[in-house]
């Protein structure tokens, strides 16, 4: 697929409200992807590079892309920065300056090709060789391999390409539209929307699930399980109002304390794990995109997916005692006193929240890990086993593996088996006394429905309450600028302050 017939799409796109109507023309846009495209078609759609966890970013603000433009086009700065202020849009500042650019356009999109027209895939080597630049000098690198890149594009590529490392694409949909789209594509409908939703949620990599499906169809997701290095979307947990409720609806269940920390999911990847399955190589090859991380053991994502593994030293270096091939845990981080190894409140936690500074901040506010689930070891995923048994073979891999484990940084969260309204109640109570927010009730029977919110876990965090406790009162401080499809309505989000 040319470039040029990708941004053709993204151009109708943008001028699409309807999401059925934009879920039709993804599905002919993947539709002419072949197998090697449809992957990296997915990110750029989705302005990215790579999954969302593998954390490959531009490091290009709006400054430099400016810099970029009037390179690539023979302007200066100042003007470049003048028509941006009144344009609020880079990619229109790129379409009004490329016709006055003193070359001919007939070579636009043909240079250094030999009259061929420029591929996707080429432009989505050059995108991300010059988001992998760094050390010295790799600004001004990223600036000159961007313009020289500009220069190659028809107007209506570089009018979007420009968009991609400042993150103003915005075309208005989500990864799960691809999945609507990938399905349309296949069936003319949404009908196999929950399959590859299924799959999505246990390998959150659209760019793999696209391929997959369409090398083989429904046969290629089907097969994919749980991979150390690709994070599941986590569980969730709904509500219910009072204790009488949760026993209504769970029975018999397990209590476990809940704790206001970072949600964390930990993967661990021994060096001598030998890998058999050629589906495991593929997904592993996968993850190792741009070679960032094919060498370390262990690795941490966010709830939200993001790969916060740089935050969490002190667990990252714990868990590579532990003696597995692999895992994937589920748990809770909590900052605490060193002093007095009390829990600390949700706002002191936040702040290990950073990308600088963490061996500072982490002597001052060290973390603790509350692993509460296992999704799976050496390979066998757990994520279709009961939760209770779930729950036995994480006590055995702490007993058996994890004797060189400092329970300080990392533990087990305490569980109560309760079966009345009585029993969940003198829980709560307790967790409160203990220091955390309140409880997680959970039916002993239920899989993990990774992705789901739903009655298998339960928070019971505010007593007979179920719903927020409070309103919010904000102050609005600002505004920022609406930037692609928000530019038009001149503010894209507010400033406030609680």
């Amino acid at each position: 697929m040319t470039i040029q017939t990708f941004t053709s799409y993204l151009e109708s796109l943008s001028k699409t409200a309807s999401r059925n109507e934009m879920t039709v023309v993804l599905a002919k846009l993947l539709s002419k992807s072949s197998s090697d495209e449809v992957d990296k078609v997915c990110y750029l759609l989705l302005g990215r590079l790579t999954p969302k966890f593998e954390g490959i970013e531009f490091q290009m603000a709006t400054k430099s892309m400016i810099k970029v433009i009037a390179l690539a086009y023979g302007s200066n700065v100042d003007e470049v920065t003048k028509i941006f202020k009144q344009k609020g849009d880079l990619g229109v500042v790129v379409a009004q300056l490329q016709p006055k650019a003193d070359r001919p356009l007939a070579d636009v999109g043909k240079r250094a090709h030999q009259g061929e027209p420029l591929q996707i895939t080429t432009v989505y080597d050059k995108l991300l060789k010059i988001a992998l630049e760094e050390g010295s000098g790799s600004v001004e690198r990223k600036i000159f391999g961007f313009s020289e890149l500009l220069k190659s594009l028809d107007p209506l590529s570089a009018k979007y390409m420009v968009r991609i490392p400042v993150g103003a694409l915005r075309l208005g949909f989500s990864d799960m539209t691809l999945l609507d789209a990938l399905s349309w594509m296949a069936m003319g409908d949404k009908s196999l929307r929950k399959l590859l939703e299924n799959a999505y949620n246990v390998s959150a990599d659209i760019g793999l699930i696209a391929k997959a499906f369409k090398e083989k169809a429904g046969k290629g997701i089907v097969h994919l399980k749980a991979t150390p290095g690709i994070p599941i979307r986590p569980q969730q947990a709904e509500r219910l109002g009072t204790a009488e409720e949760m026993i209504e609806k769970l029975g018999t269940s397990v209590a476990e304390w809940k704790l206001d920390g970072f949600r964390v999911q930990v993967h661990i990847i021994s060096s001598k794990l030998k890998i058999k399955s050629s589906k495991f190589k593929t997904q592993r090859k996968q993850m190792q995109l741009g070679e960032k991380r094919s060498d370390k053991e262990v690795q941490i994502f966010s709830r939200s997916l993001e790969n916060t593994t740089h935050m969490f030293p002190e667990i990252v270096g714990e868990f590579r005692k532990l003696d597995v091939g692999s895992a994937i845990l589920d748990g809770e981080a909590i900052g605490y006193d060193p002093k007095t190894s009390k829990h600390l409140p949700f706002q002191e936690t936040i702040q290990r929240k950073r990308k600088h500074g963490i061996s500072d901040i982490a002597q001052k506010i060290p973390l603790r890990y509350y692993a509460f689930d296992l999704l799976s070891l050496n390979g066998e995923s757990f994520l279709e086993v009961p939760f209770n048994e779930r729950r036995k073979k994480l006590a055995e891999l702490f007993e058996k593996k994890g004797k060189k484990l400092d329970p300080k940084t990392v533990t087990i969260a305490e569980q109560v088996i309760v079966s009345t309204p009585e029993a969940l109640r003198k829980q709560f109570d307790e967790s409160v006394k203990q220091g955390f927010e309140g409880i997680m009730v959970k039916k002993r029977e239920a899989v993990y429905t990774a992705g789901a919110r739903n009655f298998n876990w339960v928070k019971f965090k505010h007593m007979g309450v179920g719903k927020l406790a409070d309103t919010l009162d904000c102050l609005v401080m600002g505004y920022y600028a609406g930037q692609g499809k928000r530019s038009g309505f001149g503010i894209g989000a507010f400033l406030v302050k609680v």
